[in-house]
């Protein structure tokens, strides 16, 4: 149960059990009733093993709302928050609730077995924006799914037009407009009653005109070899406001607050990943931004660039006692830290955030390889070629530990919920758009990721880790 600070714990107050999650009105209703009976209010929904249970307190002394959801069957703590607007609340129960389902065996079943597609293939016999007009000259009403490297998407249609997407962390008409871009996977539309959900706003033909130019822009810098691996580099060392507006006018369209925010980050040392850590932006924004840095003659892009860090320490220091130090944390068929080490890492950054309140996320990775229609554990060999990946796409800051028996963990200081949220996105799709060498490209990588942040995402331990949890495959 909740509690109050130093207090007895409350009698709770139950509202009738409910399979859908709880509106806006009914999160505002338990708010009302909490206040003034001074009760926990507790809702139960979904069934077993997507089973919730979200519960709100009011404290007595401050009057603030303390709200917690949790997972009965699995005893879970999904999320702790404090007092937020109840449409703050609403949008986290969804968010956290479709990624359930987007990852849940039952839900994989319901999908592929209960009822088969009318429509299935592959995206390269049928691209996106053909497979989306062809679902709205049939004025198709259902869902359309999408499996890729990039992740999964769903699109509901109502007679043919979007009303509705998911595409990993991405709704609405972002979530359309990132699916554009994907080019490799398979895809399934299944007839069903519409969806009254609303989050695609736009109409159709402006997306997939936006969508054409940005497939347009992603080809023009993947021929280039220009990436999220890549570092960009200034071609100017100074640049005034006027003049960097002049240059970019002749690009494509981009808000130019946005451009001068991304290029204000480009110090010659980072790659376009580390940028979007610092300024966190979907795909369909950064894309059209490095676009115009690079045809427009404000940045060039390297693969590599010298570490200038390498040379900045104390040379009288020995600084191989580090080195035995970090031998006995690191595992040594893996070179990577122990989950012991995590553990006491993790609980130094928390004593930080309580004392200086200073953000931290965790990330979890679940990394295992497709062998035909099995999904396996990675063999060592392979196991340590992608680790050296992550290793290479990671700050210097960060660490990287293993969690548990088979996944990993980094722990990222001085991290936001949005900046953990486009690390883990992407470093999943870098993963998994690249073949193992050693597995001569016949099987590919397939890496779930989770991710939560102190204090975003909520404000202990117990639920960060609940919620940074990668779905396993």
């Amino acid at each position: 149960m909740l509690q109050n600070k130093g207090q007895e714990e409350r009698s709770a107050q139950s509202m009738p059990r409910q399979d859908s999650p709880p509106t806006v009105e009914q999160l505002s209703l338990m708010q009302a009733q909490a206040a003034s009976s001074g009760q926990v209010q507790q809702l139960p929904f979904g069934k077993v093993p997507e089973d919730y249970l979200l519960k709100v307190m009011c404290d007595r002394n401050s009057a603030a709302f303390k709200w917690r959801l949790e997972r009965p069957s699995k005893g879970l703590i999904e999320w702790e928050e404090g007092n937020r607007e109840v449409q703050s609340i609403h949008t986290l129960i969804i968010r956290r609730v479709m990624q359930a389902q987007t990852h849940s065996e039952q839900f994989r079943t319901l999908r592929t077995k209960v009822h088969k597609p009318t429509l299935e293939g592959e995206l390269q016999d049928m691209p996106v924006p053909n497979l989306i007009q062809s679902i709205q000259m049939n004025k198709g009403t259902g869902r359309l799914e999408i499996e890729s490297s990039s992740g999964e998407a769903f699109v509901y249609f109502v007679q043919g037009e979007p009303v509705h997407s998911v595409f990993n962390d991405s709704e609405g008409d972002e979530g359309v407009l990132e699916l554009m871009s994907v080019s490799q996977g398979n895809f399934r539309f299944f007839k069903e009653p519409k969806c009254n959900e609303k989050t695609v706003t736009r109409p159709l033909q402006v997306l997939l005109m936006e969508g054409a130019a940005l497939v347009d822009h992603f080809a023009f810098l993947t021929k280039l070899g220009v990436g999220l691996e890549t570092f960009l580099i200034r071609n100017h060392a100074t640049m005034s406001e006027t003049l960097f507006e002049q240059m970019v006018k002749d690009g494509c369209g981009a808000p130019m607050d946005t451009q001068k925010r991304f290029y204000q980050e480009v110090d010659n040392q980072s790659t376009i990943l580390e940028i979007l850590r610092r300024v966190p932006l979907s795909k369909s924004r950064w894309v059209p931004i490095v676009f115009n840095l690079i045809s427009c003659g404000l940045c060039s892009y390297r693969d590599r660039v010298p570490d200038l860090g390498a040379t900045s320490r104390d040379a009288t220091i020995d600084w191989t006692q580090v080195k035995r130090v970090e031998s006995v944390l690191r595992r040594p068929d893996t070179g990577v830290y122990t989950y012991p080490a995590f553990l006491l890492f993790l609980e130094k950054e928390f004593f930080r955030y309580e004392r200086f309140k200073t953000p931290f996320a965790v990330m979890t990775l679940d990394i295992k390889v497709r062998r035909k229609d099995s999904i396996e554990p990675l063999p060592m060999e392979a196991l340590k070629e992608v680790l050296e990946r992550v290793n290479k796409l990671i700050r210097r800051t960060d660490m990287l530990f293993h969690y548990e028996t088979l996944g990993f963990a980094i722990l990222m200081p001085e991290t936001g919920f949005e900046s953990a949220k486009i690390f883990a996105l992407r470093l999943a799709e870098i993963l998994m758009s690249k073949h193992l060498a050693n597995e001569k490209g016949s099987y590919p990588i397939v890496a779930s990721v989770g991710f939560a942040a102190l204090p975003d995402s909520c404000e202990s331990l117990g639920a960060l880790i609940s919620l940074a949890q990668a779905p396993s495959r």
